[in-house]
């Protein structure tokens, strides 16, 4: 009888305290978490919402949802991006925008398999790995070879 007792005061306990945890903003939740990611990875971490610092501006990025953005703060020149997007087909309009900035696409690095396909692009200063699938696309970009 005790040990009933115990667990339920222990799920008692666990859903109060769920109920706490969704009584937090989002905003203080994505906060904490950024803060984890930024201290674990050492670099600049967003967990929604906007580009990374030191985002290239010359590098256009689909309409949507920015859901993680990091940097690497070691060298500067480094960064990844995910975004979700309603576009029919979001790969092809990052593509696009990219081919429209001036970068060129390297056919011999394009895949694709199924939904889900990855194009590299390429200026004179940057390379662009964009790995897309029907909700969205996740970009890579570094200095250009």
């Amino acid at each position: 009888m005790h040990l009933n007792r115990l667990r339920v005061l222990a799920v008692t306990m666990a859903v109060a305290g769920m109920a706490v945890l969704s009584g937090c903003s989002g905003e203080t939740v994505g906060n904490a978490v950024d803060g984890a990611v930024n201290e674990a990875t050492g670099g600049d971490v967003s967990l929604g919402g906007q580009l990374p610092e030191g985002w290239p501006g010359e590098i256009p990025v689909i309409e949507g949802n920015i859901g993680f953005g990091a940097s690497n703060t070691a060298d500067g020149d480094g960064w990844v991006v995910t975004v979700t997007s309603s576009a029919a087909d979001p790969l092809a309009d990052a593509t696009a925008k990219l081919e429209a900035a001036g970068f060129s696409a390297d056919t011999a690095a394009t895949a694709n398999i199924g939904d889900a396909g990855v194009a590299v692009l390429t200026n004179e200063s940057w390379s662009v790995v964009v790995a897309g699938t029907p909700e969205g696309v996740l970009y890579t970009v570094s200095p250009a070879a």
